[in-house]
């Protein structure tokens, strides 16, 4: 499994991120979801021969299903 560090913004409450991490962690594409709603992250864990856009791709189709003002973007 490798993990992707991504930057999250649009959550409103620590309420609505403890939800949308575990959408994130029992979609069939992550492996694991860990949202820190304090500091804007997000580290989603995926098969070692996933692609990293695509996989960022498919989090904020699950992102903005579940809240459409949400945004999940790759971090440098």
């Amino acid at each position: 499994m490798q993990k992707i560090r991504c930057d999250i913004e649009g959550l409103d409450c620590p309420h609505c991120a403890a939800k949308l991490e575990g959408l994130l962690a029992d979609h069939e594409a992550f492996g694991a979801a860990h949202l820190n709603f304090a500091l804007g992250t997000l580290t989603l864990e995926v098969a070692d021969e996933a692609d990293e856009e695509r996989s960022v791709a498919v989090a904020n189709e699950v992102a903005r299903a579940f809240d459409e003002n949400v945004s999940i973007t790759l971090r440098d």
